[in-house]
């Protein structure tokens, strides 16, 4: 999988090869921490904020979390065909 620190340009994680090498299933390495926020992302994506105000109340980190969950799954539901 293209490594999300460099975003395959290579990286002392990726060892300079632009990818990282998953061993195991996905799910035992995201923390439930990473569920919440996934979730939340989710709930942005559908336009509704995990706070009231809306998104320009946002703090920063969260609108780029959001984002990248967001293109992450629109690349990999490209890749895998999936539309809907």
């Amino acid at each position: 999988m293209r490594c999300p620190g460099c975003e395959g340009t290579g990286c002392s994680e990726c060892k300079e090869t632009g990818k990282i090498h998953i061993t195991e299933c996905p799910l035992r390495i995201v923390t439930s921490d990473i569920w919440q926020v996934i979730q939340l992302a989710e709930l942005f994506e559908k336009g509704l904020p995990p706070v009231s105000g809306g998104t320009l109340e946002q703090a920063k980190n969260f609108i780029d979390v959001a984002s990248f969950i967001i293109a992450e799954k629109a690349y990999y539901k490209n890749k895998l065909g999936i539309f809907f």
